[in-house]
């Protein structure tokens, strides 16, 4: 509702000044989606609403379609795109908007941990480059997420650069220890040591 948007975005005003910013802003949006000749944002006395169908592009929307539809291409697809924070320029706003914006930036991040978490997998459909590309940018976002590192060591020795599976691991385990006080799960130890001690890996 318009009510909810003004309230979220200019939360730190009276409801009056939110209810007028809120009607200033649907004005200049609509002004200038008249003058560029495309209309994704509607509002009515009472709702505002994306015209979802429209022929226009945000990234946010593919996001959410990766999300719901995931593969090998998506997983890939989503490694573009997801840059950072939603909304991550935009300036402080009110003190609602600040803790909607919060929230739906954790939700986001959290899906994205949670996709990229299959991609990395070793069945996960991808080849060993894309499988490295998908686990580097999981630790961009999650540095301690076990499956990438384990995904990483398994790509290295894969590749027989058995010296540079012995510095990944201790290189993350001295960042757990000192970050986290922790270890490495059992996981990532059992398979540490059984890379290092074969020649090959299938």
């Amino acid at each position: 509702m318009r009510r909810r948007v003004g309230g979220l975005i200019w939360s730190d005003y009276g409801s009056e000044q939110a209810s007028a910013d809120i009607r200033q802003a649907v004005a200049r949006i609509r002004r200038f989606q008249e003058d560029h000749h495309f209309q994704l944002l509607s509002a009515d006395a009472n709702m505002v609403w994306l015209n979802l169908d429209q022929n226009i592009y945000f990234d946010l929307a593919e996001f959410v379609d990766h999300i719901e539809n995931p593969s090998p291409k998506a997983w890939l697809r989503l490694c573009e795109i997801y840059n950072g924070d939603l909304l991550e320029s935009v300036r402080t706003a009110g003190e609602g908007f600040e803790e909607w914006l919060g929230y739906q930036r954790s939700a986001l991040r959290y899906k994205f941990i949670g996709a990229l978490s299959q991609a990395v997998l070793l069945d996960s459909g991808l080849n060993s480059h894309d499988r490295h590309l998908c686990a580097s940018h999981l630790l961009q976002v999650d540095p301690y997420h076990e499956g990438a590192h384990r995904a990483l060591l398994y790509d290295a020795a894969s590749k027989g650069q058995f010296s540079l599976v012995r510095q990944l691991f201790e290189e993350s385990s001295r960042r757990f220890r000192s970050e986290l006080g922790v270890e490495h799960e059992e996981e990532t130890v059992t398979l540490y040591r059984r890379l290092i001690s074969r020649p090959t890996v299938a």
